[in-house]
């Protein structure tokens, strides 16, 4: 399918109103990730070409089964948690910010309770993914946290321009992407429950997913919508986050758009409340009918619970193309766990992309790094270059790779002390 910007605005869109069943009776959006998408592509015109080539990449990489790098293992994604409020019922308890966490770790699991309500038809294709969450225990300064950072604003609320992803807007800047999940839980104004950012090759400084305050958490006692009160809003907007499309391919019920993943029956449009088992529509007319319960779709959150094989297959590999040195994160344990050599040690390669030709510059790490072991991997986890570098430290080394096929490749330094990730891109 081809994605010119206006084919792409046609497949993002599917962020239609609806009414709360609930207080307040307001139109609401279950996602706005469309309107953010296309605000990027205005802003920056040649992101809907570098999507339309990542979307290919992932695609073909998950319909022959195949998964990345570090993807069949279980990996815990460090989570931090900006709280941005003006009213106290704004300024959610930790406790539910926790509940959110127990979700996420049931839902990416397929350990929520409510698994058998997915119909015997789409139970052999039900899948949980590698994912797992935790709140961060050490901050970007290498000191304790809790994961949870609050600010009151005078910001009546938000929208999907980032600015509470920015402290001189009113929000809370984010931590390292490259180290944690940064989530933005505020008001939400225009009844928006929250909008996710897709992993993309360009890095991007608002990585990361907003979730309106009422929409965030589960159980009672919490300032929660009725139908929107379990926590699966997160759980949608995360998995924008891991390059997951709306189920219906968001073409605007031309029955021809894609989320590419294959055992995800095309349908013609988003759904919503809980419809009863088969829904059929132009696209499924007969048979099984609609995924109506995936966790992509917009139903109400008791009617949401499950994933597919291939969207985790998606999921892990456009995490390890993207973010891989997020998935080996260790901000989730203990500080007393990190080596106090681990925390200061960086490093800077540039060009990247380049055309053959990386420097590694290591000036930034300290003289007391010791030696350290150069690896480098394609996207199938084969060490592709490896070499020992001796007292590293100040030194300037260029990496070679015009040999190798255009792609994406890992780096790691390692040592007894230091254990580093980044992800180079090959392309000529």
């Amino acid at each position: 399918m081809k994605l010119n910007f206006w084919t792409l605005v046609l497949l993002m869109a599917g962020c239609n109103l609806t009414a709360l069943s609930a207080e307040p009776e307001v139109p609401v959006k279950r996602c706005a990730t469309t309107e953010y998408w296309e605000q990027k592509i205005v802003a920056n015109p040649s992101l809907a070409r570098q999507f339309q080539q990542e979307n290919n990449y992932l695609e073909q990489l998950t319909q022959r089964n195949t998964v990345n790098r570090q993807s069949n293992a279980v990996v815990t994604i460090p989570v931090v948690v900006h709280v941005v409020w003006r009213t106290a019922i704004q300024s959610i308890s930790d406790a539910q910010i926790l509940s959110q966490i127990d979700v996420l770790n049931e839902d990416f699991a397929r350990l929520n309770a409510d698994t058998n309500n997915t119909p015997a038809a789409f139970r052999p294709v039900a899948a949980p993914t590698n994912f797992r969450f935790c709140l961060a225990q050490v901050d970007t300064n290498g000191n304790p946290t809790n994961g949870i950072e609050r600010r009151q604003t005078t910001v009546t609320s938000f929208s999907t321009n980032d600015n509470v992803k920015r402290y001189a807007n009113g929000g809370l800047n984010p931590w390292d992407q490259t180290r944690y999940l940064n989530i933005w839980v505020c008001n939400m104004g225009g009844g928006i429950l929250g909008y996710g950012e897709f992993p993309t090759a360009a890095a991007s400084a608002t990585y990361g997913l907003v979730v309106t305050y009422n929409a965030f958490g589960r159980g009672a006692g919490f300032p929660l919508l009725a139908s929107y009160n379990l926590g699966r809003t997160a759980v949608h907007e995360i998995s924008h986050c891991f390059r997951l499309s709306h189920i219906w391919g968001d073409d605007n019920g031309a029955c021809s758009g894609s989320d590419f993943c294959s055992d995800t029956p095309n349908q013609a449009g988003e759904n919503y409340g809980c419809p009863n088992y088969p829904v059929l529509d132009a696209c499924q007319p007969s048979g099984n009918g609609v995924q109506f319960m995936n966790y992509m779709d917009y139903g109400d959150d008791i009617c949401l619970n499950m994933f597919t094989n291939q969207q985790s297959l998606r999921m892990s590999n456009a995490m390890n193309t993207f973010y891989p040195d997020l998935l080996s994160s260790t901000a989730c344990e203990s500080p007393t766990g990190i080596s106090e050599l681990d925390k200061v040690f960086s490093f800077s390669i540039y060009p990247n992309p380049a055309d053959g030709i990386f420097n590694l510059d290591l000036f930034l790490a300290p003289a007391s790094i010791g030696d350290l072991q150069l690896t480098i991997s394609d996207q199938l986890g084969r060490v592709v270059e490896q070499q020992l570098l001796t007292q590293p430290a100040g030194q300037v080394i260029q990496l070679d790779m015009r040999r190798h096929a255009d792609g994406v490749y890992f780096l790691n330094l390692s040592n007894t002390s230091v254990n580093r990730t980044v992800r180079l891109i090959l392309a000529r």
